[in-house]
């Protein structure tokens, strides 16, 4: 035999190597068991510390002796795993589910409790004589090192996120308004970690944009190759994008592929908080919360409101003051830009704002029409060549906007609600549209803190609605949190 050549011997090779099987994906059950062993061990830790620093401090910082001769180091290794227990009781341990802060402390909250009242339950049915004051030492101290464990996991998640790591690699099935709105949604809010691969649809052709970043990835007879071939481990479904014998049908396709599954509702303005699932003769409905502000609400929100503004103008009223003499010295005019907005009920008022522009901007403004870069009906500039330097300044912090304290004082608008439109903008709502106006106009809002100018204007107006329908004074409060967040850091503004 003839010895091969060099070049016979790496086109065999070659050949093996594209011969070799593609290796596969970690499976998805592998892929859950493997987080939750890590959220497992991390609340171990957790858990343990609090027992012991709970010892610590009662029977060494505070000099007192335990009431029985009991080993509370190994109390603690026995009460360890039971707290754990504890937590999976209450869906801490879930692999897919994404809670908000606030609900993942609730069941914080219930965890830590349930553990406590299981250690008093052994210590009735044992007799173990442990002190009680250990005992709630470590309630307390379980809520502030697990909720504290539990904040830093999910703020290394959101960093890793918003970096690319830690990716739910997700098909959106569907292409129709709900999907490509879900679909912005949640690329603007990274710290989800959803990675939009592409949308699948039977209505539009393969390779056509449907959002700036998306196309259409082939048709719902493809989707079983195309979870296969983009690796994606959610297919996120739309559920308004199709009737429901596809959509059944779909669902049946899917449930023997690796793969996640999340459907919507098709109820993009309601909170998650409002609905619950329901098995009626069989059938799941979803059970709508009624919400909405009654007279008593209305009062706590005026409340807040009235003692928010005055305190704002009296504790930055140097501020102010500072501002408004700046601003008369950086050009001419005066220090306050006063223009006529629509209010609760289609009234109208005059808002107040600190002058951010040359006093003949409104003269100019047909000039510069063609050029808005606002959603819709909208007129925004990015470099609006009308602003001053003062009011550059203003604006990159929104400081501008201080000045309608006054207004909120005076009852015309809120801290929080829908931004305040202009009479042109109200004479072009539809019926629909026109909803914005059942309350109080606001300083901030949903739509402020959530993308601005960055958002499409079905999105502004799909915000300031989704508020209106689903009003609580802690999403007034988030919002306020969020807006101080984004003033501090010159977040979205113009």
């Amino acid at each position: 035999m003839q010895p091969t050549s060099l070049g016979g011997r790496l086109a065999q090779t070659a050949t093996k190597i594209e011969s070799a099987p593609t290796p596969q994906r970690r499976s998805l059950q592998r892929r859950s068991a493997g987080r939750i062993t890590l959220r497992v061990v991390a609340d171990a830790m957790a858990v343990s510390t609090c027992l012991f620093l709970s010892s610590v401090i009662r029977f060494e910082l505070l000099s007192t002796s335990p009431a029985a001769d009991l080993d509370y180091a190994l109390i603690t290794v026995l009460a360890t795993p039971a707290w754990l227990l504890v937590f999976w009781l209450y869906g801490l341990y879930e692999p897919r589910q994404v809670l908000s802060p606030v609900n993942e402390f609730k069941q914080v909250f219930h965890g830590v409790v349930g553990g406590v009242v299981l250690i008093f339950v052994a210590d009735s049915l044992f007799d173990l004589n442990l002190a009680r004051g250990w005992a709630l030492l470590a309630m307390a101290c379980g809520l502030v090192v697990v909720g504290g464990e539990r904040l830093v996991i999910r703020k290394t998640l959101h960093f890793l996120r918003r970096r690319g790591g830690d990716a739910t690699r997700t098909i959106v099935l569907g292409a129709n308004h709900e999907a490509r709105s879900i679909a912005r949604t949640l690329r603007r809010e990274a710290w989800l970690g959803y990675r939009i691969l592409g949308f699948v649809d039977d209505r539009l052709p393969k390779g056509e944009m449907v959002e700036s970043k998306n196309v259409v990835l082939g048709n719902t007879a493809q989707i079983k190759d195309l979870i296969e071939e983009r690796q994606a481990t959610l297919v996120l479904v739309a559920a308004t994008a199709f009737d429901s014998t596809r959509l059944n049908r779909l669902l049946w396709e899917l449930q023997d592929v690796d793969v996640d599954i999340q459907i919507t509702s098709g109820t993009l303005d309601l909170l998650a908080s409002r609905m619950t699932v329901q098995s009626v003769a069989g059938v799941p409905l979803l059970y709508v919360r009624r919400t909405g502000m009654d007279t008593l609400q209305r009062s706590v929100k005026r409340i807040i409101d009235v003692v928010g503004a005055a305190a704002g103008l009296v504790l930055l009223s140097p501020l102010l003051l500072f501002m408004a003499l700046w601003i008369r010295m950086d050009s001419e005019g005066g220090a306050f830009f006063r223009q006529v907005r629509i209010g609760r009920n289609g009234k109208p008022f005059t808002c107040l704002k600190y002058r951010t522009m040359v006093a003949n901007a409104e003269e100019r403004r047909s000039e510069l029409e063609h050029l808005s870069q606002g959603p819709g009906l909208l007129f925004k500039l990015k470099d609006d060549p009308r602003v001053t330097r003062a009011g550059k300044v203003l604006r990159r912090y929104s400081l501008d906007e201080l000045a309608q304290l006054w207004n909120v004082l005076r009852g015309e608008m809120s801290l929080v609600g829908p931004r305040p439109a202009l009479p042109e903008e109200v004479q072009q709502y539809d019926e629909w549209v026109r909803n914005r106006l059942k309350v109080k106009p606001g300083m901030t809002g949903l739509w402020q803190v959530s993308g601005r100018v960055e958002t499409s204007f079905s999105d502004y107006i799909r915000y300031d609605l989704f508020y209106i329908q689903n009003w609580s004074l802690a999403l007034d409060l988030w919002i306020l949190w969020r807006t101080l967040r984004a003033v501090l850091t010159a977040e979205g503004a113009h």
